[in-house]
């Protein structure tokens, strides 16, 4: 009998084990359990002061020498402390260790080495000197693969650790990040600092992925912004079906004009000609690899923040409808394959294909892998009865994501796309070609189309065959400007290096514009200005520094995973990791030790420079305390003292200024006090000599009881040019609706009638809360609209006439309970058929409203 503790990567998964095995405490198989689990990491790296002798402290606490880099790796001893929000799951995990023989190391097996590296480094900190067992279940944690891993786990004690490679190189990538990117954001940081660039007082933020994307964005920008648009003309020949026969041009080449004059005389030397087919190929294509979380990044870029697609992928999975999110495969094994091929017509049932297309239920040869790590990102056995169901319980996002996941996959159960490939030229002018593909049997491309990942998700158009003829004319170019770094943009370029896994990349980008709750303290390098990403100070600063450094060039990252596998084939190489970071860190000094006098004079650094100011303090005495203090200079409320006001606040006195607000002059009164507020980081009460600003009393709104909630509220006591009366002020806290005559900005008259109701303003990336009148919506013309409660309970309209086609009782019914439907239209080709289905979140101009989405059917 053994008993086992088996230890899980996060609470979601200890559920499921639990599921599996009959509870969090149990036996399996004879042998007594109990489950715990972390939360992610629970242990960090200390800081490098805290690793090394104490001799050595001070040389690594010193930011400031920058002979002190790169360090020397054998001075740290490598150890780590809890994370001191996860200080409750490493407790109950080591108060559940007496009376265990066994603790089973059952995390996710990440092909990155991460999963062992969690497991691990708490059976280290927790001084553990029994057996460890790992466990490693195939595709998603299912119950028949944590069965299975159970009863073959890779058994080793505490003191074996070095000879697994998986565990060896996950701690190497651990150590070679640690180095390269603590330093190296010391180096930058100290480098800006000399400039007199304090990043707002706090360290840049140099790392592997991270600066890649920066730098990229930068430099991309940059280029967009030096682009001179030259425009040049020259002949080209086009048949009666819009196909383009051109030249190849070659640099030098005498046709290409920067003159249109010039272009408008060599059309004289072409005259209308016969086209001449060479030859015309019937050609197959297979469907693509299955997506990973940042193709759906570039699907979903317009409609969904990184964010947003990772929390909910996660969410999925955890609810085990979609597999694990974080793996690089983008094809399955066999086993896979066949386990979930009987659920295939279900899947495609539920996504609204025909299970009809799926005609190609035997594996294709780049969709099938051998190795037994997770696999591709697809949908599981799982299947949910409808897109509702998943709308209803993961939004609309949940919703697109298993679409797509799932029309990928049954994708490659479809047959190949067949077209044919016609090749034609210009018969007295044999140098102007062109080659189109024709379509001809659709298949795979009717349930999933790779076009949607490109940068404008545009389908193919419709191709038409060579006319019997063509006619020259001049054409007009210019030379190609450099591609928008958008989200689609930047994957692509990390794709070409293969640089992390889709949820690395998309969790990297969210970091960098500080997006999501654990990156709550970052500083954004990165900001997003309608689809198109922009650096900001802070990714100015570090792009300016960084540029020519390993750490900016994807080659980096390519080469460590190189040696990454070394390792874990050979776990004994671990130490070529130290050499590696050593070089990177020498070279990249070096690089940025000369880029750092360039920071003042770089045009997009200054362009930026505000972003980066601390904020600006002074210091002083404070009379009543006689202790020193060194508040703001700028009161929150805006006002930036003077040498004479600041010294007045040292010496208690009260300052007294105006304030410009919404267009009006208002006067506060200032003074220093002591004050005590609640650390939002340590929960603890803090007492501390701040601002205390006395407003004037508030004249433009009005304070009450609203009474169908029983709170306290305050609104504004004017709407346009009307001044609410005592008595409509009673009416408004009753929850009641009132009429009065006002002129609207035109200057005309009207009714307006409306209530008290609570509204909300964006405030930058703050949303505000506030009560106040608003008019009661224009009734809506039901001889132009269709008014209906929607599925969802809620009211809705739309024209009654769409595409010319007025919507009919019964369809109004099947719009109303959000079913799709197939309208016959007429248009000016004949009659045309499409399939509708309801949107109540469309959008244009920003608006939403209530529309339809619809695409062509036979």
């Amino acid at each position: 009998m053994t008993r086992l503790l088996i230890l899980n990567e996060k609470q979601s998964q200890a559920e499921k084990f639990a599921e599996y095995l009959g509870g969090m405490s149990g036996e399996f198989e004879g042998n007594p359990y109990d489950i715990v689990y972390a939360a992610g990491h629970l242990l960090q790296l200390k800081s490098p002061n805290e690793m090394v002798k104490p001799e050595l402290a001070a040389k690594y606490a010193d930011w400031q020498n920058l002979d002190n880099f790169p360090w020397n790796p054998l001075d740290l001893s490598w150890a780590k402390s809890v994370i001191s929000s996860k200080k409750r799951y490493i407790n109950n995990i080591k108060n559940n260790l007496a009376g265990h023989d066994v603790i089973v190391i059952a995390s996710d097996n990440d092909p990155t080495g991460e999963g062992d590296l969690l497991g691990w480094e708490i059976v280290d900190y927790l001084n553990w000197q029994n057996e460890v067992w790992r466990i490693r279940f195939k595709g998603d944690d299912s119950a028949n693969y944590v069965i299975d891993a159970l009863h073959k786990p890779e058994k080793s004690t505490v003191n074996e650790q070095d000879s697994q490679g998986i565990l060896v190189k996950g701690k190497s990538r651990q150590k070679f990040d640690f180095l390269t990117g603590l330093e190296e954001s010391r180096i930058a940081t100290e480098l800006a600092r000399e400039q007199g660039f304090s990043n707002k007082g706090k360290a840049l933020s140099i790392g592997r992925l991270q600066t890649y994307i920066t730098t990229l964005v930068d430099q991309q920008n940059r280029a967009r912004a030096a682009y001179v648009k030259k425009p040049f003309y020259e002949i080209r020949y086009k048949d009666g079906n819009g196909n383009v026969f051109k030249r190849n041009y070659q640099d030098g080449d005498v046709w290409r004009f920067t003159d249109k004059g010039l272009a408008d005389q060599d059309l004289s030397n072409y005259s209308q000609e016969k086209v001449i087919v060479d030859s015309t190929t019937e050609k197959r294509k297979q469907p693509p690899k299955l997506v990973n979380l940042a193709d759906l990044g570039k699907i979903f870029q317009k409609e969904y923040t990184t964010e947003q697609i990772i929390e909910t992928y996660q969410k999925m999975y955890d609810d085990k409808i979609v597999s694990y999110p974080r793996t690089e495969d983008n094809a399955i094994t066999i086993d896979d394959f066949n386990e979930l091929l009987p659920y295939a017509d279900k899947i495609a049932e539920v996504v609204g294909i025909d299970p009809q297309l799926l005609k190609h239920k035997a594996p294709r040869k780049k969709f099938i892998i051998k190795s037994e790590d997770h696999g591709a990102n697809r949908p599981t056995k799982l299947v949910p009865q409808s897109l509702d169901e998943v709308e209803n319980k993961y939004d609309k996002c949940g919703r697109d994501i298993y679409e797509r996941v799932a029309k990928s996959y049954l994708a490659m159960l479809a047959e190949d796309y067949v077209y044919t490939q016609v090749k034609a030229h210009i018969v007295n002018h044999p140098d102007f070609v062109s080659t189109i593909s024709i379509p001809k049997e659709q298949n795979y491309k009717l349930i999933f189309n790779e076009a949607d990942l490109d940068e404008e998700g545009q389908s193919e158009n419709k191709v038409k065959n060579f006319a019997e003829n063509a006619s020259p004319e001049v054409y007009q170019g210019t030379n190609t400007p450099p591609t928008k770094p958008t989200l689609t943009f930047i994957l692509n370029n990390l794709d070409k290096w293969n640089l992390g896994t889709g949820a690395t990349k998309m969790q990297t980008i969210s970091k960098l514009q500080a997006i999501g709750k654990e990156n709550k303290k970052v500083i954004p390098q990165l900001k997003v200005i309608k689809g198109v990403f922009e650096v900001t100070g802070t990714g100015a600063l570090i792009a300016c520094l960084a540029k020519d450094t390993y750490l900016s060039s994807g080659k980096i990252t390519k080469r460590l995973q190189d040696i990454l596998n070394e390792i874990k084939a050979d776990p004994t190489k671990q130490d070529m990791i130290y050499s590696v970071a050593e070089k990177t860190i020498e070279h990249d000094k070096a690089a940025m030790i000369k880029n750092a006098p360039l920071l003042k004079q770089d045009v997009q650094v200054k362009k930026l420079a505000t972003d980066l100011k601390a904020i600006e303090r002074f210091s002083g005495i404070f009379a009543k305390t006689n202790e020193a203090v060194n508040p703001p200079v700028t009161i929150f409320d805006g006002h930036k003292t003077t040498t004479e006001e600041q010294q007045k606040a040292l010496a208690s006195e009260k300052l007294i200024y105006s304030i410009d607000k919404f267009g009006k002059k208002e006067e506060h009164t200032a003074y220093l006090a002591e004050q005590t507020y609640k650390s939002k980081k340590t929960g603890k009460k803090i007492t501390s000599i701040v601002w205390k600003v006395e407003f004037p009393e508030d004249t433009d709104h009005v304070k009450g009881k609203y009474q169908p909630l029983g709170k306290e509220i305050k609104f504004k006591k004017e709407y346009g040019q009307h001044t609410f009366t005592a008595d409509e002020i009673t009416k408004l806290l009753a929850g009641n609706e009132i009429s009065f005559e006002t002129t609207d900005k035109q200057g005309k008259n009207f009714i307006a009638t409306g209530k008290l109701v609570e509204q909300e303003l964006k405030d930058g990336r703050r949303k505000v809360r506030f009560w106040g009148f608003r008019l009661n919506p224009k009734p809506v013309d039901t001889s132009i609209y269709v008014v209906i409660t929607y599925k969802d309970g809620k009211e809705y309209h739309f024209r009654n006439t769409y595409r010319g086609h007025r919507w009919t009782p019964e369809e109004i019914k099947k719009i109303a309970a959000g079913k799709k439907q197939i309208v016959a239209f007429n248009g000016r080709k004949g009659t045309y058929r499409m399939e509708i289905k309801p949107n109540p979140n469309k959008k244009y101009k920003g608006r939403k409203y209530f529309g339809f989405d619809e695409k062509f059917t036979k």
